[in-house]
Parts: C-alpha cells; structure tokens; sequence
C-alpha cells in the first residue's frame, strides 16, 4: 500500500469521527448543493424573460439541499466501505504474517 493510500484513508479516520450526518451537511448540502442551487437557478436555468418568483426559488433551494443531501450520504457510503475495505486488508495482512511466523 503506497503513502498516499494510507494518508487518505487516515483523514477519513478522523472525517469519519465527526459524524454521518456532518459529513453530509458540509460535503454534501454546503459544499455541492448550495453551490449547484446558486449556478443552475441563477445563471444556467434562468430565462431572461421570465423573472424568478421567490416560490420558484425555494422549490429549487429545497431540491438543491436533498440532492445534496442525498450526494452526501452516497459520498459517506462509497468512502465508508474503502475504508472498512482498507481496515479487513490490514487485518488479513498482519493475520498471514503472524501465522507465518
């Protein structure tokens, strides 16, 4: 296992520390949601003929957050079993090399 395998699979230990659902909220809702919110309503969806109605930018705020959400949980999930993944590679390793001895 390289360095840098092992450096990340360590900054997940301690992302993994702080919660399920922090890690959803920064990563998911705060870090892609909001900025998906703000680029697909206000620049890449707008119609310039038509204006944005607060209702219209709610709606759209509300499925920007559960699709971040929801990108969040699939980002902790896919993260979670590497690492698990990661930790039963290490176990094995140093079962082999005990029996060996």
């Amino acid at each position: 296992m390289n360095e840098a395998t092992s450096k990340s699979f360590q900054k997940w230990a301690v992302t993994r520390e702080k919660g399920k659902w922090r890690f959803v909220l920064q990563t998911g809702v705060l870090a892609w949601g909001v900025p998906m919110f703000v680029i697909m309503t206000f620049f890449l969806n707008r119609r310039p003929d038509t204006p944005l109605s607060i209702g219209m930018i709610a709606i759209s705020a509300l499925i920007w957050a559960i699709g971040g959400a929801c990108y969040g949980l699939a980002m902790w999930t896919v993260s979670e079993r590497k690492y698990r993944k990661f930790l039963e590679s290490i176990k094995s390793a140093e079962s082999s090399s005990t029996n060996a001895s």
